[in-house]
This record gives C-alpha cells, structure tokens and sequence, in this order.
C-alpha cells in the first residue's frame, strides 16, 4: 500500500512537523491573537445585544421569557409552602379544640 511506503511516511510526517511549526508561529503572534481576542469580545457584546432585544420584543409582545417562567416557578413554591404550613395550623386548631379537620367527611363516619 502507499502508506507502507517509507517516502510517503516522511512526506507525512514531514508535512506534519510544519503545519506544527506554522500553528505554532500563527498562535505567537500577538496581531493575530490580538485580532482572535477582539473578535470574540465583540461576538460576546453581540449576543448580549441580541439577547436583549429579544428579551424586550417578548415583553413588548407580553410573551414570558424563561427568566419570567423560572420567577413565577419559584413563587408558585414558596405559595404552596405557605399553603402547607398554613393548612398544618389549621389542622392543629382544629384538633385542639376537638373538631375534625378540614377535608374529612364526619357524616359520612357516622
């Protein structure tokens, strides 16, 4: 086969080390890193910018984004919390002064 033979082996390796050695230079040179560091800074701004301007399009449009969603997640949490811990004292009082609890259906135990 072509690769089993020697000369097409070193032409390989050869054809290796400079693209290696041509990286390498590309990589050190502070031009091309500074231009590499400036087009990913304005890549970042960019999708900022867009995000933003979704994000008041979907306001202005009184359509949710995912931020809204997770907020609105988290109070619905914190109200079924409240609900919880309110329907135990509820509960509790009802106990105390000898009344069955909410929910349960005495006449029906009678």
């Amino acid at each position: 086969m072509l690769r089993d033979n020697p000369l097409f082996k070193k032409m390989i390796e050869t054809g290796e080390d400079r693209m290696s050695k041509l990286a390498q230079d590309f990589l050190a040179n502070e031009r091309v890193m500074g231009v590499v560091q400036k087009t990913v800074s304005a890549a970042l701004e960019a999708k900022g910018l867009v995000e933003r301007k979704v994000q008041t399009a979907l306001s202005n449009m009184n359509i949710p984004t995912a931020g809204d969603v997770r907020k609105l997640e988290g109070k619905i949490e914190e109200l079924e919390k409240v609900f919880e811990t309110l329907t135990g004292k509820v509960g509790e009082l009802q106990r105390e002064n000898g009344k069955p609890p909410s929910g349960s259906n005495s006449t029906a135990q009678q």
